[in-house]
């Protein structure tokens, strides 16, 4: 047997068959001195799977929800064991009871957390021959989806074997989500609340093309693409309610120069958009800080930062609305009734192009969370063994 690690093995289940056995065997051959079993509401006939686990050893503990809650609440439940009877541990690691992930690995997993002192994602390689169709395409897309809409470049977004140093697991415990969306929360929190984590490459298994897994296809996969694009989402709707609110004020601009003056084209186009600008700035400002990213930092702050970004994109906007405008003059194929207003058409395809742009700037900078309200590592002091 491997020398103890000050760790805790999380195994949260529902359901399971004999492999279970096998997975508590293997971590603590792996030196565990703690393999927490969190039954999550298995059905009677499975009840003595986690008998014989507790049989095994002394240091396999069995925690019951007694309906099925879910494998997010099955790990809340387990950290906040963990923290309440083991505070003195070093962390936990958590593993699936399908013998999914091999014991070394998730030693190794532990080792590289109390090494870094940071989370470890045990992530897998998807690229081999022997991984199921669904799980390969799945995580690519996944791991597009959060690169794109979340700015994280992760390698395995769906990987169950995670090791958690004991300061980061009360942050855990407030984490959204009770069931796999859970996890993808997890991620999301690690970014947001600036939670260092690293990767740590282990083996890829999948035994019977990983088919006793209780994910739902659809209602799980609808739960973590809802947590990953919420703010997107959220931003498009905001975006297009400025849009129509800037629109409305351009337009009405537009139609009450054209009709109580003869003023150029080019200067109606410019005074139009500057007020419309400035009052759906602040309507989109105040929509985003408090609606779309719910941002942890302050609104002076955060409002320097969004007119750092909005004043320079509304003089580009308005030099492209002007270019637009003048080569629709210049060129001439208009007729003098429609390009009166041909700044009308022009405007909104702008607004087009710059729309994942200043998602995009918005989301890693202007509402970025402050150091106030980042996660507050607890500095390790010496530990009284328990």
């Amino acid at each position: 047997m491997n020398k103890e690690l000050r760790v805790v093995a999380v195994v949260p289940s529902l359901n399971p068959d004999e492999k279970l056995k096998s997975v508590v065997e293997g971590l603590l051959e792996q030196g565990f001195f703690k393999v927490l079993l969190v039954d999550d509401g298995s059905s009677e006939d499975h009840k003595h799977r986690f008998a014989e686990c507790v049989a095994l050893d002394e240091k396999v503990e069995l925690l019951v929800h007694e309906v099925n809650r879910g494998k997010g609440a099955a790990m809340k439940t387990a950290f906040a064991h963990i923290l309440e009877k083991y505070p003195k541990c070093e962390g936990a690691v958590t593993v699936d009871g399908d013998a999914q992930h091999h014991p070394e690995d998730c030693r190794n997993c532990a080792e590289k957390m109390m090494e870094k002192d940071c989370v470890i994602l045990g992530v897998r390689d998807f690229s081999g021959p022997d991984v199921p169709k669904r799980s390969r395409m799945g995580n690519r897309i996944t791991s597009l989806v959060f690169k794109l809409f979340c700015g994280m470049k992760l390698s395995d977004t769906q990987t169950g074997l995670r090791a958690f140093p004991i300061d980061v697991l009360p942050q855990m415990l407030k984490t959204r989500g009770e069931r796999y969306e859970y996890e993808t929360q997890m991620l999301l929190d690690f970014k947001s609340l600036k939670i260092p984590y690293a990767e740590e490459r282990i083996r890829t298994v999948y035994i019977e093309e990983n088919q006793t897994s209780h994910f739902r296809v659809v209602k799980d996969s609808f739960r973590i693409y809802r947590m990953i694009l919420a703010h997107f989402f959220k931003y498009s709707i905001t975006s297009f309610a400025a849009y129509l609110l800037e629109y409305a004020l351009y337009s009405g601009v537009t139609v009450l120069m054209n009709t109580t003056g003869d003023y150029d084209l080019i200067a109606v186009t410019v005074v139009a958009f500057v007020a419309a600008r400035a009052v759906s700035s602040v309507f989109n400002f105040f929509m985003n800080q408090k609606f779309v990213f719910k941002a942890k930092c302050s609104i002076k702050k955060s409002l320097w930062k969004y007119y750092a970004v909005c004043i320079p994109l509304a003089i580009l906007g308005l030099a492209f609305n002007t270019a637009g405008v003048g080569g629709a003059v210049w060129l001439d194929f208009l007729p003098p009734a429609v390009e009166e207003y041909v700044n009308l058409i022009i405007h909104p395809l702008v607004q087009v192009v710059m729309f994942l742009f200043t998602f995009a700037v918005q989301r890693e900078w202007v509402y970025k969370t402050d150091s106030k309200h980042r996660f507050k590592r607890i500095k390790k002091s010496h530990k009284n063994k328990k």
